[in-house]
């Protein structure tokens, strides 16, 4: 292979050799600016950007990559590309947008021919940022309830800030962020075998009463393996003490 063929762009060279983007931001940083803080990873590369969940639009992003040059120079163009976009727009990028912001020449590519296939993780890496929003958002938002309402810290001094977060809403917002999950990560299941399940109310922010609807009505599984997955999922992406109970049952409880 000739030393033609394996020349980057100067661009490329001084994103890898001088990121600016390199690093992490924590869910701390987030909450003292009011903002979503999204992070995925794929293969060898980290997102992290810190969202304002009003508007959907992207505050700053920083990463971290582990695959050497390629992956830096990668990881920090993408960083520049998304700040002030929103989320959606970000998502939509695709690696050759990448490689053509990243061009010294418009019709000279900014990569060597072999290490082009790097920037097929591109799209992989935004479809994950953009599968973490939903509940990055549905905690952001929470958590900005909590100190417009003004929570004691008396009640909530030993809770987590998702838990703090969560306990400070109305059952009709509890109602909105069980949704968001539920529409996320279980819905999509059911609904392909024929079924559903419906929020009708959450008592003291605990208990968590739902109807099934279609075929899981008189599936076996909707007061066993079913109702535990739903149940460990809720806990696990809004609050550890949550119990999920069918309506049929709801009266005994």
């Amino acid at each position: 292979m000739s030393v033609a063929e394996e020349k980057f762009s100067a661009k490329f060279d001084q994103a890898a050799a001088n990121p600016e983007n390199r690093g992490a931001y924590y869910p701390e940083d987030a909450t003292a600016k009011g903002l979503a803080l999204v992070q995925a990873k794929h293969k060898d590369t980290k997102l992290y950007w810190m969202v304002d969940p009003e508007e959907d639009r992207i505050f700053s992003a920083k990463f971290f990559a582990y695959g050497g040059k390629v992956s830096l120079g990668i990881g920090e163009t993408l960083c520049q590309m998304v700040k002030g976009l929103t989320l959606p727009e970000a998502c939509s990028l695709k690696g050759e947008d990448v490689e053509r912001q990243l061009r010294d020449d418009p019709e000279v590519p900014a990569l060597p021919e072999s290490k082009l296939k790097a920037l097929d993780n591109v799209e992989a890496l935004l479809q994950a940022m953009e599968k973490e929003y939903n509940s990055a958002k549905a905690l952001a938002l929470a958590s900005a309830v909590v100190k417009e309402k003004g929570a004691g810290e008396s009640a909530t001094k030993n809770l987590s800030m998702a838990e703090q977060a969560w306990l400070g809403l109305s059952e009709a917002e509890q109602i909105d962020q069980v949704n968001l999950v539920l529409d996320e990560k279980i819905r999509p299941a059911l609904m392909a075998d024929g079924g559903n399940a419906v929020v009708l109310k959450i008592g003291d922010g605990k208990k968590i009463v739902i109807k099934y609807e279609g075929a899981c009505g008189s599936c076996g599984s909707s007061v066993g393996a079913t109702l535990a997955f739903i149940e460990q999922t809720l806990r696990n992406n809004i609050y550890n003490d949550l119990s999920v109970i069918p309506d049929t049952y709801a009266d005994m409880v």
